[in-house]
């Protein structure tokens, strides 16, 4: 292979994009393998709903903390240990997993690992690519996030059909591994001298994981426990926890996260804009397979294609979210990509029973194609709001954001979707008229928050809109 090639940013941006593949691929496919791990180890749903969620928790609490750990420590020997833990974690995983208990402590580790690796995947590209392709290489680079995405729950369906769920491990790895490859062959040493490097804030870390992990906690069981002592002490923690990181980054000498930073408008507004985008989204993710099966009454696999739509489209529109934030600032695609989520929520929320199937998927397109656009230029704006050095901190913050709005979007869709049915079962509406009407009232709320979305994009300082008005002056 080409020597120039191995040390090119593409060769670095495919090391990022294995990084996504493995992660991602890693969330679906094993939801497929749950009903199947339940009746191996004799246990009940709750107990290996525990699969699931400790591989989003964990992320959730360690994002900002490994971000900036390669700041510090160098991009290309986290990369190095986040492949290599997560390959053995992955091989070790059905190996050794006897009972429940064992495999969820294996699935926590490879949430280790995902933590590791997807804290700086954005922050790499960024810091890799020129100022004028670095959206447009954000935009790619989501769209392997998506193939994951639609991956998992295809080929998990496959070696499921042919194998074990043991095998959904084994083909975790082989994307770390090759992964670790392209890591070894195309990323040249960015270790910074002991002496001048700064320190590790790990009391801030200690601070921050306890108030994400027990919002996070708290935010996923608010729909089993209701509002009880257990949920209140939650957010007490939680709310303790952040108290606790703000008064200890304040007086840092080496911050975490500079607080600082904040008052930076763009970093601030678009890691917002980041989080009620993506709690949109997960709404469609979350509501959209209980209205195919329960109310359109489709398959599991037939359910699984429709729902393709919106990650192929996103795939086919992220790199022009991209390319134009890099040719015309970040408003332009964030704003029309947002829009394009709004009529796909207020195009859901008026769904009926008998509804043409070729209109759901047409709704859905357009959700896809509104977080491929808008998600790409968003990515770019936080990234660019910030010095380089800071980069890492940076893209953890904007996945830590991610990961909340992702659980947010699943903790009230499961809410409000309880509450509505019970109202207009109450009020006499029949199962499916009650759960389309609490549909309704859900996907106006998400409306609601892309306006209030796109109402925050357009605060910000629009870096291109600055360099235009700096060339016209210097032009006069």
């Amino acid at each position: 292979m080409n020597h120039s090639f191995l040390k090119s940013k593409w060769s670095i941006f495919i090391v990022t994009s294995m990084a996504n593949l493995g992660v991602s691929f890693a969330i679906n496919s094993l939801n497929l393998a749950l009903p199947l791990i339940r009746e191996e180890f004799g246990v009940s749903q709750s107990d290996v709903s525990w699969l699931a969620l400790v591989y989003s928790l964990l992320p959730s609490c360690m994002l900002l903390l490994f971000g900036r750990l390669a700041d510090i420590c160098g991009y290309r020997r986290q990369y190095i240990f986040g492949f290599g833990f997560f390959t053995v974690v992955s091989m070790l995983a059905p190996m050794l997993s006897f009972n429940l208990q064992t495999l969820i402590v294996f699935r926590a580790l490879q949430g280790i690992g995902y933590s590791i690796l997807i804290s700086i995947t954005q922050a790499t590209i960024f810091k890799t690519f020129p100022e004028n392709e670095r959206g447009k290489a954000l935009g790619i680079n989501s769209v392997f996030v998506s193939v994951g995405f639609a991956a998992g729950p295809t080929i998990g369906g496959v070696l499921l059909n042919f194998f074990t769920w043991h095998a959904i491990f084994y083909f975790c790895a082989i994307f770390s591994v090759l992964g670790l490859i392209g890591t070894l062959l195309a990323m040249e040493d960015d270790t910074t001298e002991k002496e001048g490097r700064p320190k590790m804030d790990a009391l801030g870390g200690l601070f921050f994981m306890i108030f994400i992990g027990a919002l996070s906690v708290g935010i996923n069981f608010v729909d089993d426990w209701g509002l009880s002592w257990r949920i209140v002490f939650l957010f007490a923690i939680s709310a303790a926890g952040l108290i606790l990181f703000l008064l200890r980054e304040r007086h840092a000498e080496h911050p975490l996260l500079p607080l600082t930073i904040f008052r930076n408008r763009t970093f601030t507004l678009a890691n917002c804009t980041c989080m009620l985008s993506y709690l949109t989204q997960q709404l469609t993710t979350y509501l959209y397979p209980f209205f195919l099966a329960d109310v359109m009454m489709m398959s599991a696999y037939h359910s699984g294609l429709v729902m393709l739509t919106a990650p192929v489209t996103m795939m086919i529109f992220s790199p022009v979210g991209g390319d134009l934030s890099d040719k015309k600032g970040t408003k332009l695609p964030a704003v029309l990509g947002l829009s394009l989520i709004i009529f796909s929520c207020l195009g859901t929320a008026f769904f009926h029973q008998g509804q043409n199937l070729f209109y759901v998927i047409a709704v859905l397109a357009f959700m896809g194609a509104g977080n491929g656009l808008s998600v790409s230029a968003i990515n770019s704006s936080i990234l660019g709001s910030v010095d380089t050095s800071m980069s890492g901190a940076a893209s953890g913050t904007l996945a830590t954001m991610r990961n909340i709005g992702n659980t947010l979007g699943i903790a009230i869709g499961s809410v409000m979707l309880t509450m509505r049915e019970v109202h207009y079962r109450s009020a006499g509406l029949s199962e499916v008229s009650g759960y389309l009407k609490a549909q309704r009232d859900i996907f106006l709320f998400g409306a609601l928050t892309a306006v209030a979305a796109i109402c925050l994009i357009l605060l910000i300082h629009d870096k291109k809109k600055k360099q235009k008005a700096t060339l016209s002056a210097s032009q006069c």
